[in-house]
């Protein structure tokens, strides 16, 4: 088979050319697939990826979760609990790894995951330990490096038949990436929509696309309506449409899940009614940086009726609507469920961006088939208690403590902390910073500067993740509405 780099998929475009744009696509379940795949990707994979050179022109700003990003990446290790913290938020994984590593042409080129044990086989409390990262450190000293084959993963081989979409099968593919069935029916009656009583306007353009068109397309659907006419027709410079508006908390309706409510103090600059910064502890940066982990897919579904971003709404719509008998599974999708990979979500944090269950492993001394034991020198792990033999139950290390028995809800960064936060989520420690410098170098006039304490519970924190995926300003457009309340009402 050929590389991920080499290998292309046939497109065939039909094209108006007096308007310059892409009427409507037609391709296999091998293409939609890897456009589905698109949901899976957390947000710091999109960014690292439309960051690439291959991709067209400049890497390409979304809202300001950029920044957010690029802080993680300037920050030093001191700021997180260990090194492999930082890791986790500029390489998070895919909730989905397994069947994204079955597509034909790869979007997400992070690492597969790979499974180690301490070479000591050291235990703690008569438990054994797996890690999935080689850099954790055991409790004996030693580097947990010792890779262990995964037997039995239900994942394992080739797949012939689609990934997410039947793959035997051809797909409408609309300027706006909605997905529809391809059929004679489903052809006549959209063309007709689009104002094409016949073909005499269109023409057809037979392509094979690659790694860098996807990739194109990617950071196109992510600001643009139309990212196909955009990538193959050169109109890269289709007017950005990213939409939010903020969601009121029903007056009836306190803050339910009090455990989780992050407090907030915001500094607003009175003569540009803005929030300049926010002095945040480590709860509220973890919140923050926990959306580098969140797949893009499960933002959609949270956020749906009050945000658009490009036209990636159209594309989990277009799954939403999809024919069971079309998909891969006819029970249903993990499309439209995603969760934050194990271990690499924020549980102190109020919304619903849940962490994916931790799967159980075991580990055995061999492996039964039909009922034959095939001893293994080193060893062997497996999710299928039935599979090995003498099978002893593991517990996953936790990458982001240094003895792997701290409970995840520590989040990335070290307590405790302070930080600020500005408004374009750029994030800055205040470790060793002098608060009197740190005023003079604001240059704004103290005057104009009064300070607001907030409680941030559902309503308020799916409202900053919004802003953040369209707005310059997140705290600004994603709060200040808060601000307008008596500031009694505020901290309700």
């Amino acid at each position: 088979m050929a590389s991920n780099q080499e290998l292309h998929l046939p497109f065939r475009l039909l094209v108006d050319k007096e308007r310059n744009r892409v009427v409507v696509a037609e391709a296999g379940g091998d293409l939609v697939d890897i456009l589905f795949s698109f949901l899976t990707l957390p947000l710091g994979t999109i960014i690292r990826l439309v960051s690439k050179k291959q991709v067209q022109d400049e890497a390409e700003e979304i809202g300001c979760i950029n920044n957010l990003y690029h802080s993680v990446e300037n920050s030093s290790a001191e700021v997180f609990w260990n090194h492999i913290c930082k890791r986790m938020l500029l390489c998070p994984r895919n909730p989905c790894e397994a069947l994204c590593q079955k597509l034909k042409v790869r979007v997400d080129d992070s690492e597969p995951m790979k499974y180690f044990m301490c070479s000591n086989k050291c235990r703690r409390g008569g438990d054994w330990f797996l890690s999935t990262f080689a850099e954790a450190s055991c409790s004996c000293g030693k580097l947990m490096d010792k890779e262990m084959k995964l037997h039995g993963d239900y994942n394992e081989g080739t797949c012939r038949d689609g990934v997410f979409v039947k793959g035997k099968t051809m797909y409408l593919i609309f300027d706006d990436l909605r997905v529809l069935q391809s059929s004679p029916g489903n052809s006549v009656q959209q063309l007709l929509q689009l104002g094409y009583k016949n073909f005499h306007k269109l023409t057809e353009k037979y392509l094979n696309v690659g790694l860098k068109e996807i990739l194109d397309i990617l950071k196109q659907a992510l600001i643009s309506k139309s990212p196909l006419s955009d990538v193959f027709l050169g109109n890269g410079a289709s007017k950005r449409v990213c939409t939010f508006s903020p969601k009121l908390r029903p007056e009836n309706q306190g803050c339910l899940n009090y455990n989780s409510i992050i407090n907030l103090k915001v500094t607003v600059r009175k003569s540009k009614k803005t929030i300049l910064y926010a002095e945040a502890e480590g709860d509220f940066v973890d919140f923050l940086f926990s959306f580098l982990t969140t797949p893009l897919g499960s933002i959609l579904k949270l956020l749906d009726g009050n945000f658009s971003l490009g036209c990636m709404n159209n594309l989990y719509k277009s799954v939403k609507d999809l024919n069971l008998s079309w998909l891969k599974n006819p029970s249903g999708t993990p499309l439209l469920n995603l969760q934050v990979a194990p271990q690499f979500g924020c549980k102190r944090q109020p919304t619903q961006l849940y962490e994916e269950h931790t799967p159980c492993y075991w580990y055995g001394t061999g492996v039964l088939k039909n009922n034959i034991c095939y001893v293994i020198g080193n060893g062997v792990i497996s999710k299928e208690h039935s599979l090995i033999q003498h099978p002893v139950a593991m517990k996953l290390f936790e990458p982001r403590s240094p003895d792997g028995t701290r409970e995840s809800s520590v989040g990335f960064v070290r307590r405790p902390s302070l930080f600020v936060v500005w408004d374009d989520l750029q994030v800055t420690p205040l470790a060793n910073t002098s608060s009197i410098s740190f005023l003079q170098k604001l240059n704004v006039s103290l005057d104009d500067l009064e300070e607001h304490e907030l409680r941030i519970g559902e309503t308020e924190a799916l409202n900053l993740l919004g802003a953040s995926l369209t707005c310059k300003a997140a705290l600004t457009e994603g709060l200040f509405y808060l601000l307008k309340k008596p500031k009694e009402e505020a901290k309700v």
